[in-house]
């Protein structure tokens, strides 16, 4: 080999050495970038969750929630059914959950303290025994999650969505609980009554085996078809007491009321409706007690299907 090619495989590997200590100062200085990759990806699944779980406690500034098995049913909080929807997505979401990286250094640090401060603690239990502890919170903006285990931080993902993990963790306890209000179907109602303003009460009354519109001529399929839309009827949104539309439910107009008188005395249903044109919904109040919200497309289609039968 002569002196010109020695030299000039000596600068090349000069090279080579100072790209590879390049490479390992980057890595070593990059705050996303795992220091192993021997933690386990599936730290925070649990495989089958619906039936190894018990109860779930979720707490945090403003939020005070416990998922609990009942029998054949979960319940929130030990007052209100789980909403069907949620249950699935939220079993769904433990069994799925995957880290997709372990933060460090200062960063690291930073979006620690961040998380333990206005985070949420969630305890997960067995049969009486705590299967997982950690602490959830994250950047809704950027859709980024980070659970934090111990003194590690963890950037977690559910693989195959691009979604802000954290938040099923921060919703209220009216976003967990069933939104069915009236839990039946028409062959459970005496009768159903509609009153709206400036127009004629509509009663339906159960009568040879059916639901019949009275003192009015109606075809009885589509008076069916119509009825059916409160079989399990439920509303939208449960509404806290300082929800922005509550705290404006002066400015909303009566729009009407629907009364259900049902077999079961404690199924017995009687709202009333407001609305506003800057909301998007309704105002329901249930039973002159509890408040709820409508989406207007929804309520508004009830209305069409009811003067199509007039």
């Amino acid at each position: 080999m002569n002196k010109a090619q020695s030299k000039k495989n000596i600068s090349l590997l000069s090279i080579l050495i100072v790209m590879v200590l390049c490479t390992i100062i980057v890595y070593n200085y990059n705050p996303y970038e795992r220091r192993t990759t021997t933690f386990e990806k599936d730290l925070f699944s649990i495989q089958n969750a619906f039936e190894n779980i018990s109860r779930i406690e979720i707490n945090g500034e403003g939020i005070s929630n416990t998922i609990e098995k009942k029998s054949s049913y979960w319940t929130v909080n030990e007052e209100y059914r789980l909403d069907a929807s949620m249950q699935q997505v939220f079993f769904k979401l433990l069994e799925e959950i995957s880290i997709q990286r372990a933060l460090v250094n200062e960063t690291a640090e930073e979006i620690k303290q961040q998380v333990l401060d206005t985070g949420v603690s969630v305890n997960i239990y067995g049969q009486n025994e705590l299967i997982n502890s950690y602490t959830v919170g994250g950047d809704f903006q950027a859709l980024k999650s980070y659970f934090i285990k111990g003194d590690e931080v963890y950037l977690v993902q559910l693989p195959g969505y691009q979604s802000y993990v954290a938040g099923i963790f921060e919703v209220s306890e009216s976003d967990w609980r069933d939104r069915v209000i009236f839990d039946g179907i028409w062959q459970d109602m005496v009768s159903l009554t509609i009153d709206r303003p400036n127009q004629k009460e509509l009663v339906f009354k159960y009568e040879d085996q059916l639901l019949r519109l009275q003192n009015e001529k109606a075809d009885t399929a589509k008076v069916m078809n119509f009825v059916e839309r409160f079989n399990y009827f439920f509303v939208d949104q449960f509404l806290p007491s300082d929800h922005i539309a509550l705290e404006k439910k002066e400015s909303f107009q009566e729009a009407g009321s629907i009364i259900i008188n049902a077999l079961d005395d404690n199924e017995n249903l009687d709202l009333k409706l407001f609305k506003n044109p800057e909301f998007n919904a309704y105002l329901v109040h249930i039973n002159d007690n509890e408040w709820a919200a409508i989406r207007n497309e929804r309520m508004e289609k009830i209305w069409i299907e009811l003067e199509k039968l007039l």
